[in-house]
């Protein structure tokens, strides 16, 4: 039912998504999403809890042992892959937060908590690389892994709007190169150029 659900999402939104139709969508009768989530709120929570489920497992599997900033650019690589992977629950997710805003208040509390999940990832890596003198003095983590966060999420929304114009391969290379630049302990000033 989830797999029908975030189907349906994807290509209408969940306003225009009844129970009954994710019911039928997912090959049961109209009434078994009410039966087994009660409202279309719990369903669509779960969706959330479902997708990021797969977003942890996922990064687990591509962060390892890592720490610091390698950790860091490998989180940020892990979500621009797992929006090309999985382009259908990336829209949907995105189709969520946009709802959240207005037509799906209720579902605010959610994808807030949602998204600084996601935040603090990055804050957790960056607070690593400032413990092993990898960020550059005076970095305000907080700050830095909101940017990031909203950085990676633009690239994610620019693919999908370009219809997949926007390679999210390369624009993940060059969006950790600049944040590796910024991030870098050496200012640029400080490098001394090569002869």
């Amino acid at each position: 039912m989830l797999a029908a659900a975030i189907r349906l999402i994807g290509r209408q939104g969940s306003v225009a998504t009844s129970l009954a139709q994710i019911g039928l969508e997912a090959g049961y009768s109209r009434g078994l999403p009410v039966a087994r989530f009660g409202t279309k709120l719990a369903l669509l929570e779960e969706v959330v809890d479902a997708s990021e489920r797969w977003f942890e497992r996922r990064v687990a599997r591509q962060i390892g042992d890592r720490k610091g900033l390698e950790a860091l650019f490998f989180r940020m690589s892990t979500h621009l892959q797992g929006a090309r992977d999985d382009a259908s629950g990336t829209i949907t997710v995105y189709q969520l937060y946009m709802e959240s805003i207005g037509a799906v208040a209720e579902l605010r509390p959610r994808m807030r908590a949602y998204g600084e999940a996601y935040r603090q990832g990055f804050r957790r890596h960056l607070a690593e690389a400032a413990e092993r003198g990898e960020l550059r003095p005076g970095t305000d983590i907080d700050q830095m892994a909101t940017t990031i966060l909203g950085a990676v999420r633009g690239v994610i929304i620019q693919s999908l709007v370009d219809g997949g114009t926007t390679n999210l391969e390369t624009a993940g290379k060059h969006l950790i190169s600049l944040f590796r630049e910024t991030l870098s302990p050496r200012a640029p000033a400080d490098i001394a150029p090569s002869a």
